[in-house]
C-alpha cells in the first residue's frame, strides 16, 4: 500500500480499445476522490486505452464506509466496481489492542471479525482484503510503544552502541499475532467462499504455515456437517450423499490473488501446490499482481518471474491512494506485463482484463 508513482509511461499504441481494470487499490483513501483517474484515463496517455473499474481495498475497519463510498460512485458511473473488506497487517495493532475492537460478543466472535463478517454478508459481491502477513513492516519502540513511521538520522549517531538501537526496533504488529488474524480472515473468506486478496513480505513460511492451518480446520468442519447430514437422513438421500461425497470440498478461499508478489521464482511452485492441496486449481484460481508504485516491479527478477506465474495468472494493479496517479501507474504495470511476456499491449490488456473477469466477478 503506497501513494507514490515514479518513472513516464511510454506505452506502445494499440489499434483496438484495451479494457484496464485496476485489480488492487486504496484510492477510498487519497485525497483526491475519483475524478483525477476518471478524467485522465479519457485523455492521457493512451486514446485505445479504457478505464473499465477497480477493485479497493479496505485496510482497516474504519475506512469500509469509505470503500463503500468510492464503490457505489464507481457504479454510478457505469464502472465495474468491488468492494473488498479485511484487516492489513500494517494496521492490526490498532484493532487487536483496542478493547472495543476485541471484546468478544455472545456468538464467540471478537467485535471487530464480527463486523467483516456483517459487512461480507450485506455485501455478497465484495471479496475478502487486504489481509496478509509483513515480517518487513519494522517500527521504534519506545517507552509508550509509539509507532514512529520516520526514523531520526540525528538520534542514531548519538547512539555509540548499534545494538542498542537494534533492540528498539520491532515488528509493527508481532507476527503471532498477525497469523491468528490472518488465519480467522482466511477461515472466513473460506466459509463465505469468497475469493482473497493477501499481502506476504518476508512471511512465507508463515503463510505456508497458515494454508495448512486453514485446510485442516475446513476439512474438520466438512466432516462434521458430514456427520450432522448423516444423522438427519433416512435412507432418502443415499444418491445424492454418494455424489456430495466424490465431490472434493474446497479448503480454502475459492479464489487466491497474492498482490504486489514478492517472492522468489523458486517458491512459486511449492505456493502453487499448497493452493492446489486446498482443492482449488492453480491454473484457474491463483492470481498474482505486481504494482508500479513498489520498487519490486523495477527489479531485474521481475520480468522471469512474471513469465514463470504466466499471462493467465497476472493482474494490473496501482496498490495507491492518489487517484492522479493511478491511471498513468495502471498503463505503466500494462507495459510492464507486456514488456516481461515479450506480447503485445493488447494481448496483455485482453489477457489481464478476463483474468479480472474470472477473479472478481465469475465467482458468485
Amino acid at each position: 500500500m503506497v501513494h507514490y508513482h515514479q518513472l513516464p509511461v511510454t506505452l506502445v499504441p494499440s489499434s483496438t480499445s484495451m479494457k484496464l481494470f485496476d485489480a488492487h487499490n486504496h484510492i477510498h483513501l487519497g485525497l483526491h476522490g475519483l475524478t483525477p483517474i476518471i478524467t485522465s484515463s479519457t485523455r492521457m496517455h493512451h486514446p485505445n486505452a479504457t478505464f473499465a473499474g477497480a477493485a479497493i481495498m479496505s485496510t482497516h475497519p474504519r475506512d469500509y464506509s469509505a470503500v463503500e463510498s468510492v464503490v457505489r460512485e464507481l457504479r454510478e458511473r457505469s464502472y465495474n466496481a468491488v468492494p473488498c473488506y479485511g484487516v492489513h497487517p500494517w494496521f492490526l495493532n490498532d484493532v487487536i489492542t483496542d478493547p472495543e475492537a476485541t471484546r468478544v460478543l455472545e456468538n464467540g466472535e471478537e467485535l471487530w471479525l464480527n463486523e467483516l463478517k456483517e459487512r461480507l454478508q450485506m455485501h455478497p459481491d465484495a471479496i475478502v482484503g487486504e489481509i496478509g502477513l509483513d515480517g518487513a513492516r519494522w517500527v521504534e519502540q519506545d517507552d509508550g510503544y509509539r509507532v514512529n513511521s520516520v526514523v531520526d538520522e540525528n538520534i542514531k549517531k548519538q547512539s555509540a552502541d548499534k545494538s542498542i538501537w537494534d533492540r528498539k526496533r520491532t515488528l509493527a504488529c508481532p507476527m503471532s499475532l498477525q497469523k491468528d488474524a490472518f488465519i480467522k480472515q482466511l477461515l472466513l473468506a473460506a466459509e463465505l467462499k469468497r475469493p482473497v486478496s493477501i499481502h506476504v513480505v518476508r512471511a512465507w513460511g508463515e503463510l505456508f504455515d497458515s494454508l495448512d492451518e486453514v485446510r485442516e480446520k475446513m476439512k474438520q468442519k466438512h466432516e462434521m456437517l458430514r456427520i450432522h447430514a448423516s444423522k438427519n437422513s433416512s435412507g432418502i438421500l443415499e444418491k445424492q450423499k454418494n455424489m456430495r461425497s466424490k465431490i472434493k470440498e474446497v479448503l480454502l478461499p475459492p479464489k487466491i490473488y497474492f498482490h504486489a508478489f514478492s517472492g522468489k521464482a523458486g517458491i512459486l511452485p511449492s505456493l502453487l501446490s499448497a493452493c492446489a492441496k486446498g482443492n482449488i486449481d492453480p491454473n484457474s484460481d491463483v492470481y498474482f499482481g505486481f504494482a508500479p508504485a513498489i520498487p519490486n516491479f523495477y527489479a531485474p527478477k521481475t520480468p522471469s518471474i512474471m513469465r514463470q506465474i504466466g499471462l493467465h495468472r497476472l493482474l494490473l494493479e496501482t496498490d495507491l491512494e492518489d487517484a492522479s496517479c493511478a491511471w498513468e501507474d495502471l498503463l505503466r504495470c500494462l507495459e510492464g506485463v507486456a514488456g516481461a511476456l515479450e506480447v503485445d499491449v493488447q494481448e496483455a490488456a485482453d489477457q489481464t482484463f478476463k483474468n479480472a473477469e474470472c477473479f472478481y466477478f465469475n465467482n458468485r
